[in-house]
């Protein structure tokens, strides 16, 4: 799993102030953040299976969700697993620093999470991740394995866009300073 992030200083400031001059390079901005999260978002629902990723991951919903004992294991359904594969663009405590998100991609479907992370707190302890890990992969399957194979691709875009919005902004400052 990638353990980097790309960390923008100033970003909500610098298109704060640049939307006074140029909304248009604000809009641009947000378009490559958008086509970079679309980009991300497809290929993560693209490595989502038809079939239970083990066999005994039931493709039926339980018939009380809320129960223990495995009755209330969440249900493989690929339609709901990919619906549940989103992009954000919500403010919001991201890292202990509180900085903010300028984008990211989120998995709220209960299956898909599960498949997503299982194993990546816990190495390869108990049966499941054992079963998990050695049929499909480590964790972070579908999410964090997208951003992974274009991450370099995502960070060059988005710097370069970053860049030509603080660019457009000390232009517009130079021009109101003289």
């Amino acid at each position: 799993m990638s353990k980097d992030v790309i960390v923008l200083k100033g970003l909500t400031e610098t298109l704060k102030a640049l939307d006074q001059f140029d909304k248009d390079a604000v809009k641009e901005f947000k378009k490559v953040i958008n086509r970079e999260l679309k980009i991300a978002k497809d290929e993560a629902q693209g490595f989502v299976k038809s079939d239970a990723p083990l066999s005994g991951w039931s493709t039926q919903a339980a018939r009380n969700p809320r129960s223990r004992g495995g009755a209330g294991w969440p249900a493989w359904d690929q339609s709901i697993i990919k619906a549940g594969i989103t992009s954000t663009k919500a403010e919001g405590k991201v890292r202990k620093d509180y900085t903010t998100s300028a984008g990211a991609l989120k998995n709220r479907s209960a299956a898909g999470v599960i498949y997503e992370l299982a194993g990546r707190r816990n190495k390869g302890t108990g049966t499941f991740i054992s079963n998990l890990e050695r049929k499909e992969s480590k964790a972070s399957r579908l999410i964090w394995r997208s951003v992974d194979n274009n991450k370099d691709r995502i960070v060059k875009n988005v710097e370069h866009a970053f860049n030509n919005v603080k660019q457009t902004l000390q232009q517009n400052l130079n021009k109101r300073r003289n």
